[in-house]
C-alpha cells in the first residue's frame, strides 16, 4: 500500500512539472526500444530537476559521469548558458557508440564533448574546472569520484550523485550488513555527509539524489 501511495505521489509530481521536450521523449523511446537495462534511464522528474539546477546555477563547464543514452545529458543542456560546454563520460563503448549515433541523427548542433572509457582515468586527463557535476555511473567508485571531483570544482561548485537511496535498501540494517552494494552506498552516504568543505543534502527524488556544494 505504501509503494502504491508513493508511486501516486511521483505521478502527481510528474504531472505538475514541465513536460518533456520532443528530444527527451525521443531519447526515452530509443532507450526502451534499443537498449538493455532501460530502467537505467534518468526519469522525467529527475531530469527536470537537473534542468532547473542548470538554469539556476548557469555553469560554464558541466561534467557528467555516466552518459548511458544521454537523457540526463539532454536535461543539463536544456537551460545551459550559450557559452557553456558539457563533458560526458561513458565507460561502455557499445553504449557510447549507439548513443552518439542516435544524437547525431536527431541533434547535430549540441555542445557535448563525448569521452569513452574508464572515468577515473579520463578525469585525470581533463583540464577543466566544472561548476556542476552529475554522477550516475559505477557506484563502487562514488567515493573516488567525490575525492577527484572535489579537487576539480571551484568554490561554489555543485556535485550531484544519483541512486543514493539504493532502492530504499540503505534504510535496512540487515541489507547494509549482508549486501555489499548496499553497504557501499551507505558508506558513501556517510562519507559524503561528513566530507570537509562540503554542504550536503539528500533528496528523496526517484532513487535518491545527493547534492553537495563546495564552500
Amino acid at each position: 500500500m505504501e509503494e502504491v501511495f508513493e508511486e501516486q505521489i511521483n505521478q502527481y509530481c510528474r504531472s505538475m512539472s514541465s513536460p518533456e521536450s520532443e528530444f527527451l521523449q525521443a531519447i526515452h523511446d530509443f532507450t526502451w526500444k534499443k537498449m538493455i537495462n532501460p530502467r537505467m534511464l534518468t526519469g522525467h522528474l529527475q531530469g527536470q530537476f537537473l534542468s532547473m539546477i542548470t538554469a539556476l546555477k548557469q555553469p560554464l563547464t558541466l561534467l557528467e559521469i555516466g552518459t548511458f543514452t544521454g537523457y540526463g545529458t539532454a536535461c543539463l543542456l536544456e537551460n545551459m548558458h550559450k557559452d557553456a560546454v558539457l563533458h560526458t563520460i561513458e565507460a561502455n563503448a557499445e553504449t557510447a557508440n549507439k548513443t552518439q549515433a542516435f544524437w547525431k541523427d536527431l541533434n547535430q548542433h549540441h555542445k557535448v564533448q563525448w569521452h569513452v572509457g574508464e572515468a577515473l582515468q579520463i578525469l585525470h586527463t581533463l583540464t577543466i574546472r566544472p561548476d556542476l557535476v552529475y554522477i550516475d555511473a559505477d557506484k563502487i567508485n562514488y567515493k573516488n569520484y567525490l575525492d577527484v571531483c572535489f579537487d576539480m570544482i571551484p568554490s561554489g561548485g555543485v556535485l550531484i550523485f544519483d541512486n543514493t537511496l539504493w532502492s530504499k535498501r540503505v534504510l535496512n540494517a540487515r541489507d547494509i550488513e549482508s549486501d555489499n552494494d548496499t553497504k557501499n552506498m551507505h558508506e558513501f552516504n556517510t562519507y559524503a555527509m561528513g566530507f570537509k568543505g562540503l554542504q550536503s543534502i539528500m533528496l528523496p527524488i526517484r532513487d535518491g539524489l545527493t547534492m553537495l556544494r563546495k564552500y
